[in-house]
């Protein structure tokens, strides 16, 4: 990422990843998520969200590891293709663009339905949702600076809106209770193993925050613990927030309501707590499609500088223009009334999580390094890596295959591997052209 993303004052410098790093997982379907994997597993769950949560920080200290062996490079992508080459690269940058697609896809049209329910139900809930798409479209052409400043504005909203939630549950937690511990202990044994997996989407999109990462830290760069304490930060949020819920709906409810988010605002407080809720649903959309689309703007900016198009023209806004484009082609189109939109995106998740597994695999091919002469170090940090790297493996094709939709899962991802075919290579192509 340019030089303009490493001249932050230190107090910039902590906050741009942390608010980029929370974006995905502040979405209205991780909210969702949450609550019917709480439904499922009861407050055993809370274990199962703090092994994903120390998972995915030990993902990112493969990034870390990666980000310090290669100080020159400032993008996840451009590593990658030094390491296992063009095509593995691009398809770490083409999934993210799926992810842009359908996540914001289903995102708008939720803030849309939500502002219709809750706010003015007279105003037409597609016209929100492309209202909001020229929004952040047009927010995409400001300096990242002001890129920045709007995702702190969405992403305080959403946070400082669910600690007030969770502050009024807790209070009255001993007024409402509802759910008997006998229930609740009955539930560990019907747990399945797609719902002990389940969490490790609640945490996808961490890598979002490397939007500003410090090329030239290390180990105790400020952005390395910035990123690091966001995946703590939401870790105890979602506990907080599903002790609320768990409080105020039976388990059965949670787990099969598609909204438990809004039913446990409500049952805390009344129609405000469904008013506030429906402010950090459309704040939270907002804040993960500006991090969307900031990251793969940024991320376009140097492919197309580099390799697609030529230095006078633009390449990144074009690439934002057109994903817009399709978002809005996709709506109009119906999709979003199209019960397999809810599939597409748990696709895309799940899609992203195999991302990470390349980045385990660069990491993995780089412990050897020409200072490290102990044999016996390079054998542990292998061996850990490769059974981190069957951790990763092992749950995304648990995730897949024990998903109701397990079938439309494989097609999408299947699918989009075969779409990254053509561009992949034409990338290939260029790219060994200028190397």
């Amino acid at each position: 990422m340019g030089g303009h993303l490493n001249k932050q004052k230190p107090g910039m410098e902590f906050c741009l990843p942390f608010v980029f790093s929370i974006g995905v997982m502040l979405s209205v379907d991780t909210l969702a998520l949450l609550g019917n994997f709480l439904g499922k597993t009861g407050y055993f769950g809370f274990l199962l969200i703090i092994i994903s949560a120390m998972i995915y920080l030990g993902l990112l200290s493969r990034y870390n590891h990666l980000f310090n062996l290669f100080p020159r490079h400032s993008a996840d992508f451009e590593i990658v293709a030094n390491v296992m080459g063009p095509m593995p690269a691009f398809l770490l940058f083409f999934v993210k663009i799926i992810a842009v697609i359908f996540l914001s896809t289903g995102l708008l049209v939720s803030s849309g339905f939500v502002f219709n329910e809750v706010f003015l139900y007279w105003f037409p809930n597609f016209a929100v949702a492309f209202i909001l798409l020229g929004l952040l479209s047009g927010i995409q052409f400001l300096p990242f600076k002001g890129k920045f400043f709007f995702q702190i504005g969405f992403v305080a909203i959403s946070i400082c809106g669910l600690l007030f939630l969770i502050v009024a549950g807790i209070i009255q937690s001993d007024q409402i209770l509802t759910i008997q511990p006998g229930e609740i202990d009955d539930t560990f044994v019907e747990t399945k193993l797609n719902g002990i997996f389940l969490p490790l989407l609640l945490f996808v999109g961490f890598d979002l925050g490397f939007i500003g990462y410090n090329k030239s830290g290390g180990p105790e760069s400020l952005r390395y613990h910035s990123i690091f304490f966001a995946v703590f930060f939401m870790c105890i949020l979602f506990i907080l927030w599903g002790f609320v819920s768990l409080e105020t709906m039976t388990l059965q409810k949670l787990a099969s309501t598609s909204i438990p988010h809004m039913i446990a605002a409500r049952n805390i407080l009344g129609d405000m707590g469904r008013v506030i809720m429906g402010i950090i649903v459309i704040s939270g959309s907002l804040a993960v499609v500006n991090a969307l689309f900031s990251f793969i703007s940024e991320q376009g900016r140097h492919i197309s500088k580099a390799i697609l198009f030529p230095k006078k023209i633009n390449g990144s806004k074009i690439l934002i223009l057109l994903i817009a484009l399709t978002i809005a082609g996709l709506m109009a189109g119906g999709l979003a009334g199209y019960e397999k939109l809810e599939t597409f995106i748990r696709a895309s998740l799940i899609f992203w999580m195999i991302s990470y597994t390349l980045v385990s695999l660069s990491s993995m091919r780089c412990l050897k390094s020409p200072g490290n002469k102990n044999h016996v170090d390079i054998l542990f940090k292998k061996v850990k890596s490769i059974i981190f790297l069957l951790i990763l493996v092992i749950s995304i094709l648990i995730l897949i295959g024990t998903d109701d939709k397990s079938i439309h899962i494989a097609r999408f991802i299947g699918l989009s591997f075969l779409l990254s075919l053509i561009p992949g290579v034409m990338f290939a192509l260029k790219y060994n052209n200028i190397k």
